[in-house]
């Protein structure tokens, strides 16, 4: 029997396990701020990894794990994480978000794409090659993060303590082979509002790197004002609907609260922010806009006595911290805000010609998925280590619900995704 057909009837034998363990650890309310879950959803990897008879280790700071198997001097990686992004509207989730729900041939919940579900299947794919005895003539680590949609301290603490892997690929994005990602930063800007005190309630999002599909306003001596609209992953602004946006746009005549004023001149109707400059607004060799910055506002709220925006920016490669720094300070005084950048990473391009990425696109066309190399709008760990690219789960032509409301993937994808991770590690080690 070939290496494809002994691995696809292994994967295909151990997908009731797959699943059950997909369901165990959507089980926990990893979300930011709760610490003891993020821990929990850590320490379920790590010890089904040492189930399978993995050897695992940890930072000092206990906050990422490493479960590795094979020999050698050279290292593959596959960096994973367990946080995920919080739930948004409740009353718009068809099935509990921390609740694996299997309905059909669909997975529901909040991590089954982004990133729980995936780093299950990469440690079955490791299970596949050690029970199958494929001969590994390099080391491979499955690394477990559980800070990636907030500050990436983890990943510090992994380089500070560890020697990185050669090269190697993230499940948290979508397939083909996205070897460049556009840069990620977080600005923050607080307005003092001279008329806070007619606020009563204001609240937005619960991720910055989500769109908000609920906003809700409460003015002194006036009904609550509820505005809905679509959540969406904050790199792909139009497919949402975002609920700040709607909100400053319904409440234009307010143009006594500064916040107001600043989103209905730069953001509501505007994903590239065109009027803040942040960079020059044209296509590049891509050839498409997803090559040009967006600005979105994604978190709202009142915070030690002022108005808190969060604008989440994708800028395109090349745009610099200086610059996004820049382009907000411009309209400080007028708008009457003081700002600051929570988190700026740089966009990446890995050359499309390494070996490895070869192996990729022979792995996608052996299982019949198209394509070849992509750019990717969000933002992955694969920005933490040298070639390292995002590398599915997600099919294209599925619905992809990644950081919103109803969450899910379907069971095909599961089984055919950990197959081909499977086969790539597998041709790695030839």
């Amino acid at each position: 029997m070939n290496i494809k057909k002994q691995i696809d009837k292994y994967i295909e034998a151990h997908m009731g396990q797959i699943i059950e363990d997909i369901k165990s650890i959507i089980a926990f309310k990893s979300v930011y701020g709760n610490q003891d879950e993020i821990q929990g959803a850590l320490d379920f990897m790590l010890d089904r990894a040492r189930d399978m008879g993995f050897a695992t280790k940890t930072t000092l700071e206990n906050d990422l794990g490493i479960i590795e198997i094979g020999q050698g001097a050279e290292c593959i990686g596959i960096l994973v994480h367990v946080d995920v992004v919080d739930i948004g509207d409740p009353d718009k989730w068809t099935h509990p978000p921390f609740e694996c729900t299997q309905e059909g041939e669909q997975l529901w919940g909040r991590g089954t794409i982004d990133d729980k579900a995936p780093a299950v299947m990469c440690l079955y794919a490791l299970k596949a090659l050690v029970d199958l005895n494929i001969p590994l003539t390099k080391r491979i680590q499955l690394i477990v993060g559980t800070c990636e949609e907030t500050e990436w301290i983890d990943m510090k603490h992994f380089k500070d303590t560890f020697p990185v892997p050669d090269y190697g690929f993230t499940p948290d994005g979508n397939f083909p082979v996205f070897n460049a990602e556009k840069g990620y930063a977080d600005i923050k800007l607080i307005f003092p509002e001279p008329r806070l005190e007619k606020l009563e309630i204001l609240s937005s999002g619960d991720s910055p790197n989500s769109i908000p599909s609920k906003a809700v306003i409460k003015l002194k001596g006036e009904e609550a004002q509820v505005f809905n609209g679509q959540s969406s992953h904050s790199s792909a602004p139009e497919f949402g609907d975002n609920a700040i946006g709607k909100m400053c746009k319904a409440l234009r005549h307010r143009t006594d609260f500064d916040f107001i004023r600043f989103v209905n001149d730069f953001l509501a109707d505007d994903y590239f922010a065109s009027k803040l400059d942040i960079d020059e607004g044209v296509e590049d060799s891509y050839g498409s806009k997803l090559n040009i910055s967006t600005a979105v506002p994604t978190v709202l709220m009142i915070l030690n006595g002022a108005v808190l925006l969060n604008i989440n920016v994708r800028q395109k490669i090349g745009v610099t911290r200086d610059k996004i720094k820049a382009a907000f300070a411009k309209h400080s005084r007028e708008y009457g805000y003081s700002l600051f950048i929570s988190e700026c990473l740089d966009g990446i391009i890995v050359d499309k010609n390494l070996p490895s990425l070869r192996r990729m696109k022979e792995a996608m066309k052996l299982y019949g998925i198209p394509g070849e190399f992509d750019f990717e709008r969000g933002s992955s760990y694969a920005k933490s280590i040298p070639n390292f690219v995002a590398w599915g789960p997600y099919i294209e032509g599925e619905t992809n619900t990644c950081h919103t409301e109803d969450e899910h993937i379907s069971i095909e994808n599961v089984i055919l995704a950990t197959k081909v991770y499977t086969y790539w590690l597998a041709r790695e080690n030839r």
